[in-house]
């Protein structure tokens, strides 16, 4: 589970803010930080970050969801 305080550590103000930063860690390559963020993410946030990742042409979200189960 991402956490309030979890986000505050990492210096966002918001749950969309950390979004928008695993959205640009994946473009930019960082594919070992942005499978942990998702992998953290409890249900809930991951099916809010699926919806919120729509946004954004670049990405296409069943990556995120094949690292959400990948070991």
């Amino acid at each position: 589970m991402i956490s309030k305080q979890y986000i505050k550590n990492l210096e966002f103000r918001t749950l969309e803010e950390f979004f928008t930063y695993v959205i640009e860690s994946k473009i930019n390559g960082n594919y070992k930080q942005t499978k942990r963020f998702v992998q953290r993410m409890n249900e809930k946030q991951f099916l809010t970050f699926l919806n919120y990742s729509e946004q954004y042409e670049e990405v296409n979200k069943n990556d995120f969801i094949t690292m959400r189960f990948e070991r």
